[in-house]
C-alpha cells in the first residue's frame, strides 16, 4: 500500500509539473529568444514547432509541401502513439495528453522496474527523483518526439539490463529488436547501440555480437526504407548528416598543432557537459554518492557511462569545422542526457542498498537526497513559481539562447499553462 501510494503521489506531482511548463511555459521555447507565439492564446513554441507539426500531417494525409521539408519525419514512433490523441483532440492538446501518459508510464514502469531487483525503497528514490526532475519538464508537455526522450532513454536502460541478465539468443533477438523500436522514437541508436556492443564484448558473447547488432539497426532501417519508398523522404537531411561531417573532418583534419589547439579545453568542457546533462543536480547527486560510498557501477551502468563518453569524445575532439561546429563545446549539453538513465538508478540502488553505511552517513545521505529533490523541483516548477536559478539551468542544459531569455519572455508573454489563454 505505501508503495502504491507513492506511486500515485509521484505520479500526479509530474503531471502537474508537466502541466505548469506548458503554454507560455513551454522550456524549450521559453529559453529561446525568439519564439513562435501562437495567435489563439499567445502559448509560445519553439522554432521546431513546424517540423513536429509536419510529422502529424503527413499521417493525417495532408499533401506533401505540408511536411516534405521536416528533418524529423523518422523519429516516427512518437506520431504514431500520439495520432489518436491529436486526431480526437487536436495537435497541441492531444499531443499534450499523449506526451504525459508516456512519462507517466515510464515512471511506473521505472518504479516496478526497480523494485524487482534492488528493493521497495530503490524504488522509492528512483520514483521521486524522476518525478521532480526537469529533464521530463523541459520536453514533456510538447506534442514533439522530443517527449520521449527520457522515457526511450529509461526503457532502453531497462531493456539493456535485461539484456544482461538474460543470456541466450531469444533474450538477444528480443531485447535489442524493442531497442530498435524505441529509437525510432528519438535518436538514441549511437549511446544505447554502442552500450550494448560494449556489454556484450565485457561478457565475451561473441556470437551475439552479429545478431544484436543486425537488430539494433532494423527499425530504423525499415523506417527509413519505407519513409523513402513511400513518401519519397530522402535518407539524409541535416539532423543525420552531423556523423558523416565529423567522419569526414577526422579524414581531412587540419595539421596536428592547430587540430591539439582546438581541442586543449577538452577537460573542462567534458565536466560542463556531465553537469549539464542532466540539469546540474542529479549529476551532483550522483558524484557525492559515489564519493562518500564509493560503490561500483554495475555493468549495465558501466556500459552505457563509456558509451556516452565515447560518443561525447568522437564528437568533440574533431577537427572544428562549420559542419561539426554545432557538436563542440558545452552548448548541446542536451544529447547527453541519455546518461541520466544511470544516474537515477544508480543513486536509487545505491542509497538505499541496506547495512552498507553507518548511520552518520546514511543521515547525510538521507539529507543530500532530500536537497536535490527539492532543487530539482525548484527548476521543474521554476517557469510558475519565478524561480530565479531555473532559467539559467535550463540554458545551461541547451545554450541556445542568454541566461536570462527564459524570465524576459515570461515577463512579457505571461505565465500560462495549456487552457489559459491570454
Amino acid at each position: 500500500m505505501k508503495f502504491r501510494v507513492h506511486l500515485i503521489a509521484a505520479s500526479l506531482l509530474m503531471v502537474i509539473a508537466i502541466w505548469l511548463s506548458s503554454g507560455t511555459m513551454y522550456p524549450y521555447a521559453a529559453t529561446w529568444a525568439f519564439p513562435i507565439v501562437s495567435k489563439s492564446c499567445g502559448y509560445l513554441f519553439n522554432i521546431d514547432h513546424g517540423a513536429y507539426r509536419a510529422a502529424f500531417d503527413m499521417l493525417d494525409g495532408a499533401p506533401r509541401a505540408a511536411w516534405e521539408w521536416s528533418v524529423v519525419l523518422r523519429r516516427i514512433l512518437y506520431p504514431l502513439v500520439a495520432f489518436p490523441f491529436m486526431k480526437a483532440a487536436g495537435f497541441l492538446v492531444g499531443g499534450f495528453i499523449a506526451s504525459a501518459a508516456i512519462n507517466v508510464a515510464a515512471l511506473v514502469a521505472l518504479a516496478i522496474f526497480v523494485r524487482r531487483r534492488w528493493g521497495e525503497r530503490a524504488a522509492l528514490v528512483a520514483l521521486w527523483l524522476l518525478a521532480t526532475y526537469p529533464g521530463v519538464t523541459y520536453w514533456g508537455a510538447l506534442p514533439y518526439a522530443t517527449a520521449t526522450i527520457v522515457p526511450a532513454s529509461l526503457g532502453s536502460f531497462m531493456l539493456l539490463t535485461r539484456l544482461d541478465e538474460q543470456a541466450n539468443v531469444r533474450s538477444v533477438v528480443g531485447n535489442t529488436l524493442a531497442m530498435s523500436v524505441l529509437f525510432t522514437a528519438y535518436d538514441l541508436l549511437p549511446l544505447f547501440g554502442t552500450a550494448v556492443i560494449l556489454l556484450l564484448l565485457r561478457r565475451r558473447r561473441w556470437r551475439d555480437l552479429p545478431i544484436a547488432a543486425a537488430c539494433l539497426v532494423s527499425a530504423p532501417v525499415i523506417v527509413s526504407l519505407t519513409l523513402a519508398a513511400v513518401a519519397r523522404v530522402p535518407w539524409s537531411n541535416a539532423n543525420t548528416s552531423y556523423y558523416g561531417a565529423m567522419l569526414s573532418a577526422y579524414l581531412h583534419h587540419p595539421p596536428i598543432g592547430a587540430w591539439l589547439r582546438e581541442v586543449i579545453g577538452f577537460p573542462f568542457v567534458l565536466a560542463q557537459v556531465f553537469v549539464f546533462s542532466n540539469l546540474v543536480f542529479l549529476p551532483l547527486l550522483f558524484l557525492i554518492v559515489l564519493a562518500i560510498v564509493r560503490a561500483r557501477l554495475s555493468p549495465v551502468e558501466g556500459a552505457l557511462f563509456v558509451a556516452v563518453g565515447l560518443v561525447f569524445t568522437f564528437n568533440n575532439l574533431a577537427p572544428l569545422t562549420p559542419e561539426t561546429a554545432d557538436m563542440h563545446g558545452a552548448s548541446m549539453a542536451r544529447i547527453y542526457q541519455p546518461l541520466g538513465a544511470a544516474l537515477i538508478i544508480y543513486v536509487a540502488r545505491v542509497i538505499a542498498a541496506p547495512d552498507t553505511l553507518d548511520l552518520a552517513k546514511a543521515r547525510f545521505l538521507k539529507a543530500v537526497l532530500a536537497l536535490a529533490l527539492a532543487a530539482n523541483a525548484s527548476v521543474a516548477f521554476g517557469p510558475i513559481a519565478r524561480v530565479p536559478w531555473a532559467g539559467r539551468v535550463y540554458q545551461a542544459f541547451y545554450r541556445h539562447s542568454f541566461f536570462d531569455t527564459m524570465d524576459v519572455n515570461l515577463a512579457q508573454h505571461g505565465r500560462r499553462p495549456l487552457w489559459f489563454c491570454r
